[in-house]
């Protein structure tokens, strides 16, 4: 497997039910996985993490995997999210001005006219919003894409020339009975720099809502780290 694929499995499993990240190692000669790394919830099952991961990997790169390599660490139920941390060692919560300070999804929207579909999203970042939709042919991977493409412009019209968003690619990945979608989007910084994310979640009841959060949670990964 190549760097880019290895990072895609990643996001599709971090994305599993239960599942809060995974790490997949290759060997650097053979690009075989070797080792599969999860950590989880507790109110999870192991064994099911397990299982859910194999059948992923299964479906996503076709690979039968010996489940030996899979380890999974969970978390306590008192524990903390990284970021939760950061937030309280500069005194703040969820609602402080730090969470202001990033991209944030406030309403969805989904509508269909005959043969086509219309996305509409709302993103708000330190106090200010944008709303953005997207009409297209009706079809699932419309809905997936428009999405997309409504939460990418409404984050563009919030940041002005500092960056620009194309997406790439976004299609949907199944395992078992669960569906997910997976997207790739390049940002171009006004510095000239740029940056290649993978964005990706489980297709739930509100498609919209979920590709949305995706594509938001990566764009403010993104920002904190610079």
């Amino acid at each position: 497997m190549e760097g880019k694929d290895v990072e895609e499995l990643e996001k599709v499993l971090s994305s599993l039910d239960g599942v809060k990240k995974a790490r997949v190692i290759v060997d650097e000669l053979t690009g075989e996985m070797k080792e599969i790394h999860v950590l989880s919830s507790a109110d999870k099952n192991s064994k099911q993490i397990v299982r859910d991961v194999e059948t992923a990997v299964l479906t996503i790169t076709g690979e039968r995997i010996d489940r030996r390599i899979i380890s999974v660490a969970q978390m306590s139920a008192s524990s903390t999210s990284e970021k939760e941390k950061r937030l309280s060692s500069k005194g703040g919560s969820s609602s402080s001005s730090t969470e202001e300070e990033i991209f944030k999804v406030e309403s969805v929207g989904f509508s269909e006219n005959g043969m086509e579909i219309e996305a509409n999203v709302e993103i708000s970042y330190d106090g200010e919003v944008k709303e953005s939709s997207k009409r297209g042919v009706r079809s699932f991977k419309n809905v997936l894409k428009l999405s997309a493409e409504a939460t990418i412009e409404a984050v563009e019209n919030l940041m002005g020339p500092q960056l620009r968003i194309s997406l790439d690619d976004v299609r949907e990945v199944s395992t078992g009975e669960r569906k997910f979608f997976l997207g790739v989007m390049t940002v171009l910084e006004s510095n000239g720099l740029s940056r290649e994310l993978v964005f990706a979640g489980s297709v739930g009841f509100n498609a919209v809502r979920n590709v949305a959060e995706a594509v938001v949670s990566e764009i403010n990964s993104m920002m904190m780290s610079l």
